[in-house]
């Protein structure tokens, strides 16, 4: 630097100082890991992070922590940013699998020559579909707002969940009563058509239509009602992990696994009972199995528990609860290709299906922990300067399970 040259006239603010190298390669690195920057990074994040229970504190990305920290009100503890961050992830990779399924599901009910209610029973629910894709999408800005996005979550989440269950109330049996006799070669052409845009050909399938429009509603409706439950024990293990304290998920764990191993074996019992196929009654018992492995463990989880006794109790039940339903999901995936070929329906039905139910799992297990923390915080609030009623009903569990009368008032 010449001491001879000119220094700044007073009165004129200094220039800034340039970013040092260190503090350039922390801006890139934060671009870098921002979504918009690298799409398929982030998804490969995603869906790391989707199918865990959680993540570690240490894992959530700098682009996420600075936002998190930057919010109104910021967000800084870092259970709570974790947790964001993990919804964060399982609503991107929902909302890219909805995707296809949505273009899949709107095709098929935008084509073919199929009368007019089957396209109806097949059209609602994937607009039903792209309205809760939309939802998604837009409400992924607003990951770091948990109040204002899950409630939005949740209504299109639950318009989604009701479409097909209200739009089969109307009976496609009345399809066949209302062909009547064709007069001309047009007419017989035209049913013909339409029966093989359905699925059905020849003299015995006719006779099968009415197994047909059974199969379909399964087909749509089966996936909505048996990841209820599933999700919901994802659900109450994700709160659990962050809660270990709080006894309810377990209870919660221990009661929808029986309900789930039921309801599968109400759905699964039809096909197997048309078929006789024994993978059908195989994955229906490794279902009942595998249920049973979780309540048990349920029970074990439904009381105050440190992070590492939880940690350990989820992870072995875990590992068997998964192997079980594996092997169910094989036997019953092959068990349904055999019918969807026996009775000549679309073998992407069958695909759809399973898609659609590990992507109504992820679902629920987002809207489900959403579910579950908001009402143990009013189960919080209701039960605050409550303990004196509290402590009367723990006095008389304990006298109806002892068989012993309650304790009396003191003496005076």
């Amino acid at each position: 630097m010449d001491p001879s040259a000119p220094g700044p006239e007073p009165g004129t603010p200094a220039a800034p100082a340039p970013p040092s190298r260190s503090g350039r390669n922390a801006i890139a690195a934060l671009l870098e890991e921002v979504p918009a920057k690298s799409f398929l990074k982030f998804l490969k994040i995603s869906a790391k992070r989707a199918f865990r229970l959680r993540i570690d504190p240490g894992e959530v990305l700098p682009a996420e922590r600075y936002e998190l920290a930057h919010a109104n009100p910021p967000i800084v503890e870092p259970n709570l940013q974790a947790f964001l961050a993990w919804r964060r992830s399982v609503l991107f990779l929902v909302g890219c699998a909805l995707i296809p399924l949505t273009i899949i599901g709107l095709y098929n009910g935008l084509s073919g020559n199929l009368p007019d209610p089957i396209r109806f029973v097949k059209l609602a629910p994937a607009v039903a579909e792209a309205l809760f894709l939309i939802i998604a999408w837009t409400q992924l800005k607003n990951w770091a707002h948990w109040r204002r996005q899950r409630r939005w979550l949740f209504w299109g989440w639950l318009l989604f969940l009701i479409t097909p269950f209200i739009v089969f109330i109307y009976p496609l049996r009345t399809i066949i009563d209302d062909w009547h006799r064709p007069h001309n070669k047009a007419e017989l052409m035209a049913q013909k058509d339409a029966l093989l845009a359905m699925g059905v050909d020849g003299v015995k399938q006719r006779i099968l239509m009415p197994f047909v429009f059974a199969m379909i509603a399964m087909l749509q409706l089966a996936p909505k009602a048996i990841s209820l439950m599933p999700g919901l024990v994802r659900a109450s293990m994700v709160v659990k992990l962050l809660f270990p304290g709080s006894s309810a998920p377990g209870w919660l764990i221990a009661m929808a696994a029986p309900m789930y191993a039921l309801l599968a074996y109400v759905i699964l019992i039809i096909p197997y009972q048309f078929t006789g196929d024994p993978r059908f009654i195989t994955g229906i018992l490794l279902v009942v199995v595998g249920q049973g492995v979780l309540a048990r463990a349920g029970f074990r989880l439904a009381r105050p528990m440190s992070e590492d006794e939880a940690v350990k109790a989820i992870k072995v039940a875990r590992k068997i609860y998964l192997l079980t339903m594996l092997l169910s999901a094989v036997m019953i995936v092959a068990a349904l290709y055999g019918l969807v070929t026996q009775l000549h329906l679309r073998i992407t039905d069958v695909v759809l299906t399973v898609l659609k139910f590990e992507s109504n799992v992820l679902m629920l297990t987002m809207i489900g922990a959403d579910l579950v923390v908001t009402n143990l915080d009013r189960a919080r609030t209701y039960t605050a300067g409550a303990d004196h009623v509290e402590d009367a009903a723990e006095q008389k569990i304990a006298a109806f399970v002892g068989l012993d009368a309650p304790p009396g008032p003191p003496p005076a």
